[in-house]
């Protein structure tokens, strides 16, 4: 990986709205880009510019932002040219995680704060992962990953009354388009960004994968600084549109459910249901509200959870 060279950190003009490049704005496969992009205006900033991989995609996501949500933004085809023209107080990465390292590295470079979809980089050993946050951490540069279902605790406490005082199990059912290897960068993430949630970092220790046709089975034991919880995340692909997903702490189950053609979404349980302020759009205002009060990055969560990815990946191999 290569090295990064001291930069100033970027000054944030309090006046003036944010301005932010996105990576990757369209939503190809499972692609976030046009969520995230919407959510980031919507909290108030300014689509400076969209990178794509061509001019082609490039065009195509400027049309569709302007279309389909009434952003009016500039395409690039080379993200350090967008840089360079821009000069972007952050930038959104949600390009294909290959790219995310390096891409990283040129954000940082560039003196822009960041928020990056799952996962950070991928591979990345622990020391490059360290010297990639150290890039933001070392400028003051906020640096943010994009864990969508942290966001939905809320509506789980309302739905269940509050969360448990102790929690020794927790278990998470997704329905990815597929299975293998690449739960570890696709699926695992979520399931990590919870356990982070609800216990503070810690370590997959004793993981066990069973895989059967088109279903895996991860369980772990999540070691943190006040205990341990039995944690098992359960993928199984499926036909069905929107996908099933759900989550249970201790006895306490919310599945996700999601209104067509609105994709308006709620928690679900015995009958009692908990309207979902849409969890991609509170990660953007999060990330907003964060820039504007100087938070810091939080590199030990972070690093923590990408410890978390390279123990699972261990278990896996």
């Amino acid at each position: 990986m290569a090295t990064i060279l001291n930069q100033p950190e970027f000054p944030l003009s309090s006046d003036n709205p944010i301005r932010i490049v996105v990576i990757g704005a369209r939503s190809v496969r499972q692609g976030t880009g046009p969520f995230i992009a919407s959510g980031l205006a919507l909290a108030g900033a300014e689509i400076a510019g969209v990178v794509g991989t061509s001019q082609q995609s490039a065009d195509q996501a400027v049309a569709s932002l302007q279309r389909d949500r009434g952003i009016e933004t500039v395409g690039y085809t080379d993200l350090g040219k967008a840089l360079d023209q821009v000069a972007p107080d952050a930038v959104a990465i949600c390009s294909p995680w290959r790219f995310h390292a390096q891409q990283l590295e040129q954000v940082a470079n560039a003196g822009c704060h960041c928020l990056v979809e799952k996962p950070l980089a991928w591979p990345a050993t622990h020391a490059e992962m360290e010297q990639l946050i150290a890039a933001f951490t070392s400028r003051k540069l906020l640096l943010e990953q994009v864990a969508q279902w942290p966001a939905t605790l809320p509506a789980f406490a309302r739905l269940h009354d509050g969360l448990p005082q102790e929690i020794d199990r927790f278990t998470m059912r997704l329905s990815p388009i597929s299975i293998g290897e690449d739960m570890i960068t696709d699926s695992a993430p979520h399931f990590i960004s919870l356990l982070q949630a609800l216990a503070g970092p810690g370590d997959c220790v004793e993981v066990d994968i069973e895989q059967a046709d088109q279903q895996l089975t991860l369980r772990c034991r999540y070691q943190h600084q006040a205990g341990s919880i039995n944690a098992t995340l359960l993928l199984e692909t499926c036909r069905q549109r929107p996908r099933p997903a759900w989550y249970q702490v201790n006895t306490l189950r919310a599945d996700r459910s999601v209104q067509l053609p609105e994709y308006t979404q709620s928690l679900v349980h015995n009958g009692r249901s908990v309207v979902l302020d849409d969890p991609l759009h509170r990660v953007t205002a999060q990330f907003i509200a964060d820039l504007k009060a100087g938070r810091p990055t939080a590199d030990r969560a972070l690093l923590s959870a990408h410890s978390n990815l390279l123990q699972l990946a261990a278990a896996w191999r």
